[in-house]
């Protein structure tokens, strides 16, 4: 089992993930109800599925999915019990991504539509894992992605992207990450597990404006904020306002606020009148 400690993205991320055969591991068939979301992927034999008063009988290359709310249990089936990969997963999308993908506390189960494929990137990197060898956090997250896209029913993906819901959730992220000088918009892209061009579309058809403009926005908003209210230099504060090149946020902040750094403080903060 790999548990991943000091997550700090409030929207979806991976609490654990690990693999059972069920030969070490004693199966608990007791009701009971956990705080994370958790998705199986069954990688050989059979196994039952109870969720509130429905039982599912669950199979090989069969993917199973736990809310943070419902009660449950499973257990292997004794004569041919199964081996699963599972991960846990936390955040306020956890709910979205679960119904996304078609998954309900009436219906916990779909079919894997790429096994191979899957089994091929699960191998990967849990075996890498159990070897004590290195593999990123972001590797098992790609591995968890592919496992949800495979148990995901085939649509029309921008019913969902254009959705003023997930365009408020792009909004929220760009302002908790704006600030920091790595964030750009292809980082943006793979946080919300979008490709690049289509958060660029979906963006300006919904603000009007590119995503990239509306990012610098508010970096430079963010600057003569500061300028107004604090002693900072104008190179401390292009930092602050997650530039990287202080030569270009002397040149963005001239155009967009048609004054010098310098100028603008000044005519916010003029300089006190010495007494004679």
């Amino acid at each position: 089992m790999k548990i991943f400690r000091g997550r700090e993205e409030g929207e979806l991320y991976l609490g654990s993930a690990g693999y059972n055969d069920f030969r070490t591991v004693k199966p608990q068939y007791f009701m009971r109800t956990q705080r994370q979301f958790t998705v199986h992927f069954v990688l050989e034999g059979r196994g039952t599925l109870n969720v509130g008063k429905n039982s599912f009988p669950v199979e090989k290359h069969r993917v199973f999915l736990l809310d943070n709310r419902s009660e449950f249990s499973y257990y292997p089936a004794p004569d041919d019990p199964w081996e699963y990969i599972w991960f846990d997963f936390y955040g306020s999308l956890a709910p979205v991504y679960a119904k996304e993908c078609g998954f309900s506390p009436e219906s916990p189960l779909a079919d894997c539509a790429f096994p191979q494929k899957l089994k091929a990137e699960l191998f990967s990197v849990f075996s890498r894992g159990s070897e004590q060898r290195p593999v990123s956090y972001f590797e098992y997250l790609s591995a968890f992605y592919l496992l949800m896209a495979s148990a995901a029913p085939e649509k029309d993906e921008t019913v969902f992207f254009y959705h003023e819901d997930y365009i408020e959730e792009i909004k929220r992220f760009i302002e908790l990450k704006y600030l920091s000088e790595d964030f750009s918009v292809e980082y943006l892209a793979r946080s919300m597990h979008i490709s690049h061009s289509h958060l660029c579309k979906i963006f300006k058809k919904s603000e009007g404006v590119p995503v990239a403009a509306y990012v610098m926005e508010m970096r430079l908003r963010k600057a003569a904020q500061l300028l107004k209210k604090t002693d900072y230099s104008a190179r401390e504060i292009s930092y602050m306002s997650g530039f990287r090149e202080y030569e270009y946020f002397l040149k963005s902040f001239k155009r967009r606020f048609g004054a010098t750094t310098g100028e603008y403080r000044k005519k916010f903060r003029p300089a006190p009148e010495t007494q004679a």
